[in-house]
């Protein structure tokens, strides 16, 4: 690792800055590890076109992850520990750090996200044709409405559960969350379909669960038959007895909930070429979570490793 090439001579001149600073602040654990990894996190900006620091943006933090993931160990087989992906995570804090206090940089576009190690249970998607069948078995405008409002916008099973009427604004064709996680305000356009589904269920159906005479008290988007607000337990046994309905026992498999079709949103948005702020905006991120999150494609990320660890022809990976 530490004998990665490195051509550009403004890289090199900001490795050998940090080490030093690094020496300076005589940091104590793994030290000298510190500017190995920043290196290779240079080496990888190179490797992906980029010639300045300043041009790193929370996208590439995110593919510097998962390459850190799937790279191969250069001393014995498999890939890096967790503890090692964790040293490198935090050596590139400190890197962004110094270049922060030297003003070298604005602002860190890598405020590093909550990177899940270890444990970390990947959240599992449905597939675009998946969510078509869990819209064909809908029985109510409420259900559609509930699809569109996971799947459609992303929120969250507490955002869903909290919604009000006041914040669909049909006229505008935008959806208010007006406190999400960590109490942020947020608008999320709404597309024709889920428009759609909203005003219908809003205008058509959500009046028939009030009683005849019952003056409708609640300001609850989601109500139930009682005219109550919904609970955020009962969307999710709502979207289970759906998933149930369509028979795809390859989709029951995979033990969908509320907070999958919110991954799933962001999954299809990024297949489609929207960009990770885009959707971390939508989301209501302050931070990127990038465990898993809504990965860049793999085959750029295999890509760039088939070129920066080359396999021999013994079918291992050559040292660099």
């Amino acid at each position: 690792m530490k004998n990665l090439p490195i051509h550009s001579p403004y890289f090199e001149q900001l490795l050998r800055e940090f080490d030093k600073e690094i020496k300076t602040k005589e940091y104590s654990n793994g030290s000298s590890m510190y500017p190995r990894c920043a290196r290779e996190f240079l080496f990888f900006l190179e490797n992906m076109g980029l010639s300045s620091i300043k041009e790193v943006k929370a996208t590439e933090i995110i593919a510097y992850y998962e390459y850190l993931r799937e790279r191969p160990n250069q001393r014995k087989e498999g890939g890096l520990s967790d503890s090692m992906i964790r040293h490198q995570l935090f050596s590139l804090r400190l890197f962004f750090d110094y270049l922060l206090e030297t003003q070298q940089i604005e602002n860190s576009p890598v405020r590093l996200p909550k990177f899940q190690i270890g444990k970390y249970k990947e959240r599992n998607i449905c597939s675009i044709e998946e969510m078509k069948q869990i819209y064909e078995v809908c029985e109510t405008k409420r259900d559609r409405a509930l699809i569109s409002i996971a799947y459609g916008c992303g929120l969250r099973r507490s955002e869903i559960e909290k919604l009000n009427t006041s914040d669909v604004l049909l006229h505008k064709g935008v959806l208010v969350v007006r406190e999400g996680k960590g109490g942020k305000y947020r608008t999320i356009p709404l597309s024709n379909n889920s428009l759609k589904d909203l005003k219908e269920y809003i205008i058509y159906e959500r009046p028939k669960y009030f009683s005849s005479g019952q003056f409708e008290q609640s300001q609850a988007f989601f109500i139930s038959n009682n005219g109550l607000r919904v609970r955020g337990v009962k969307h999710n046994e709502r979207l289970k007895y759906l998933i149930g309905k369509t028979q795809n026992l390859e989709l029951l498999g995979k033990e969908i909930t509320l907070h999958c079709l919110r991954h799933s949103f962001a999954t299809h948005l990024l297949d489609n070429g929207a960009s990770i702020e885009f959707v971390q905006k939508l989301l209501g991120h302050s931070e990127i979570d990038t465990a898993h999150i809504y990965s860049k494609k793999r085959k750029q990320r295999l890509a760039f490793m088939n070129q920066a660890y080359p396999i021999s022809q013994n079918g291992t990976s050559s040292n660099i």
